[in-house]
């Protein structure tokens, strides 16, 4: 099993644990998503898992680096994060990831939609998530 993989058996259940390590997967070419990094802890039996203090004390970070991974941390761990600060320093492709991760957190892929036809049935629709996951390999 990959680390990804492994990853992602552990967040299953849990939207805002999925979008942290999807977005940790998908940004900056999932070089955060390898093992070796202190923020993956594993177990004697090998199942890992995302450590926020971890994620908060990276070091050597550019600025989009940093707050990609502030907001993968509080993404698993509910502690506040500066959105402002995190959505104005990042490029085009690393926004599109945060808006995906954080429709993703809040569901918007599960919700229902009730539609009216003319003569008033109702009809119960999935309208999909609200800012899709941009598709692997774009940028």
């Amino acid at each position: 099993m990959t680390t990804i993989e492994a990853l992602r058996a552990w967040a299953e259940g849990s939207y805002a644990d999925t979008a942290a390590v999807e977005l940790l997967a998908r940004a900056f070419g999932g070089r955060f998503a390898g093992a070796g990094h202190p923020w993956i802890g594993t177990d004697a039996a090998g199942r890992m898992w995302l450590d926020g203090d971890a994620l908060r004390a990276a070091s050597g970070l550019s600025g989009g680096e940093r707050r990609v991974l502030a907001l993968v941390a509080a993404l698993i761990d509910a502690q506040p994060v500066e959105i402002v600060d995190v959505v104005s320093g990042l490029d085009r492709h690393h926004l599109d990831l945060v808006l995906a991760a954080l429709a993703h957190a809040g569901g918007s892929h599960e919700h229902a939609a009730v539609t009216l036809d003319p003569d008033g049935t109702a009809h119960l629709s999935s309208p999909g998530p609200l800012h899709p996951w941009p598709p692997a390999g774009t940028r």
